[in-house]
């Protein structure tokens, strides 16, 4: 059994026609895309003031406080991880905390994931897709991975902001852990 809310607009059917997540409404066929369009928005603007927002009434949505998959979670504790140890040499070498540099943190989360996949024998969590952009991955050194240079098809860019990312909502777990709270 499965639910017949979806995303997209389409045609009505008998078991649309009747169901509370769907607004009917006629639509002109002489009106263009856009005239249809503008028309539509300023419908539903108008119910939506009237009937308020609309929550949809399926069964099998997520809820909004639904808890990461134990994937997602481990690599941000990944991420932390490749930060404290890179932080904890750049200290060792009379540097700070400031001085580790994202990518130098994306290298080392791909070597992380690369060598974990030759020892598991490519069994068991993969290398994100999101640490993947640019280069393919492959890329382990720091001093090689582009960044800045847009106009390069290897550029790593989204990569570095998906590192952001994870040490972020690493650091989100580990202070609710610390409270007590555990995902």
């Amino acid at each position: 059994m499965f639910t017949i809310v979806s995303n997209g607009v389409d045609l009505a059917t008998e078991a649309t026609a009747t169901d509370d997540n769907y607004y009917l409404f006629a639509i002109p066929k002489h009106l263009s895309p856009r005239q249809t369009r503008d028309e539509a928005e300023k419908l539903m603007k108008r119910l939506k003031a009237e009937h308020g927002q609309h929550k949809l009434n399926a069964k099998w949505r997520l809820t909004e406080d639904a808890a990461p998959k134990l994937e997602s979670m481990r690599i941000y504790l990944h991420a932390l991880d490749c930060h404290a140890k890179l932080t904890q040499q750049a200290i060792t070498d009379g540097k700070t905390e400031k001085d580790v540099k994202m990518v130098e943190v994306l290298a080392a989360l791909r070597l992380y994931y690369i060598k974990k996949a030759e020892r598991y024998k490519l069994k068991g969590d993969q290398m994100p897709v999101r640490l993947q952009h640019g280069d393919g991955g492959h890329e382990t050194d720091p001093t090689k991975i582009v960044v800045s240079d847009h106009s390069d098809p290897k550029v790593a860019t989204q990569s570095i902001n998906a590192v952001r990312e994870y040490l972020i909502k690493g650091n989100v777990i580990l202070e609710r852990v610390a409270k007590g709270i555990f995902p």
